[in-house]
């Protein structure tokens, strides 16, 4: 395919998730970087991310306080609506909160993040030496790079077409903003689509085990009790490790991943109310003005793709995952049903059964909410509600204006 030409050919997990750990990397959102084909934590890797993060962090805010001594600067946001002011300045808090927040947990985690990576590839390497497993890892790269590839350049585009729009003489400036923005927003996207991809691969497994689990493929592929019995303990051994990976990662997003989606969202429903405001006044402007607006909503709309994109897959993901975990779990309890003979086995089904009731395993991020369909249907009922207010709240300020042209219209005719 000539979307990986420029990429080697990926053998090991780490050759599947290097494309989006090294862009997560170069917007200071974790502490390992890669040498070779494996991931490494060193101190020049966790100097360089902590050197981005604060050097983004002081460029946009000093970039930002230059502009605002500017006249020309201060005239135009003189003219500009209040409330969509203080959206923009809610979203600029509010972004560095997340991206600062974000940082600093997956320093912190780097290492049980690394270890991760480290955990999945160990399982990977007994799936293709004991089973002959093929996990296509190129299919999953060419979907990293492909899906990520137009999401950023989409983003790109908006974000500096945009401080092209508004650059009057301050060009260089708005630039360097921009640039600075899209690494304080773009860092807590990437490490969304990393959580997400992470979940997404460990679905995968979890298909994969069950295809091994069958005693179809279990007594073609070992037909020497001994070893098949053997490789049923494998397996079992790897759904279990499935689940612990299924937990780290919890506690390695918990605080990163609240934090990207309480922004996303308070910020979608914000920026719908831009869109909403915008479309509603550009026909009562001039030529001129209808053009900006138009351009306006464009940047905005572009501007929430990757937010809704992570709010509303991202669950879908983690919940389909969970769901082939538990299939893989039904596969086990029927171990002792399509091999009764082998009386070795009731003691690791009846373990692990036990274990499943404790542990109750689903993907969470921070205040234990449980990511599933349910969440997707929360958020999408809540952006909806919110959009039949801003509607209802526009009819109703078009029917009082309405009433009050009427009422001038009266007075004029009976001579007031």
């Amino acid at each position: 395919m000539a979307v990986l030409y420029f990429f080697r050919e990926p053998e090991t997990v780490f050759d599947c998730a290097g494309f989006i750990c090294i862009l997560q990397f170069l917007m200071g959102c974790n502490g390992f970087g890669i040498r070779g084909s494996n991931f490494r934590i060193s101190r020049a890797s966790r100097i360089y991310s902590m050197s981005v993060a604060i050097a983004a962090l002081c460029c946009l805010f000093g970039s930002l306080s230059v502009l605002l001594e500017a006249e020309d600067v201060r005239e135009r946001l003189a003219k500009a609506d209040n409330l969509v002011l203080s959206i923009s300045a809610l979203e600029l808090v509010m972004s560095t909160l997340v991206f600062v927040v974000t940082v600093i947990s997956l320093q912190v985690f780097a290492r049980r993040h690394l270890g991760i990576y480290q955990r999945l590839a160990a399982l990977d390497s007994r799936l293709m030496s004991d089973f002959g497993a093929n996990l296509n890892y190129r299919k999953m790269l060419r979907k990293n790079i492909v899906v990520l590839g137009i999401v950023t350049i989409i983003y790109l585009m908006a974000i500096n077409s945009a401080a092209v729009q508004v650059a009057s003489g301050h060009r260089a400036l708005f630039l360097l903003f921009a640039l600075c923005y899209t690494i304080v927003t773009g860092g807590p996207h990437f490490t969304g689509y990393v959580h997400m991809t992470l979940a997404e691969m460990l679905g995968i497994r979890f298909r994969l085990l069950q295809q091994l689990l069958k005693p179809e493929f279990l007594n073609w592929r070992f037909p020497q009790l001994h070893v098949q019995e053997l490789r049923i303990r494998q397996v079992v051994s790897m759904i279990q490790e499935l689940h612990y990976l299924v937990q780290e990662i919890n506690r390695v997003y918990a605080l990163s991943l609240w934090a990207a989606m309480a922004h996303d969202l308070a910020m979608s429903t914000s920026e719908l109310y831009i869109l909403f405001g915008q479309s509603v006044g550009i026909g009562q402007q001039n030529e001129e003005e209808n053009g900006t607006g138009y351009r306006m909503l464009g940047y905005v709309a572009l501007v929430m793709i990757p937010p809704l994109y992570k709010l509303l897959i991202a669950p879908f993901y983690c919940d389909r995952t969970i769901y082939e975990a538990r299939r893989c779990l039904r596969l086990v309890e029927k171990l002792d049903d399509w091999f009764p003979q082998k009386s070795s086995l009731r003691p690791l089904v009846e373990s692990l059964m036990s274990w499943r009731i404790q542990a109750k395993i689903h993907f969470t991020s921070g205040l234990d909410v449980v990511l599933s369909r349910k969440v997707i249907g929360l958020f999408t009922s809540i952006l909806v509600n919110y959009l039949l207010i801003l509607i209802q709240f526009a009819m109703t300020q078009k029917m009082g204006e309405q009433i009050e042209q009427q009422k001038i219209a009266l007075q004029e005719w009976i001579g007031f």
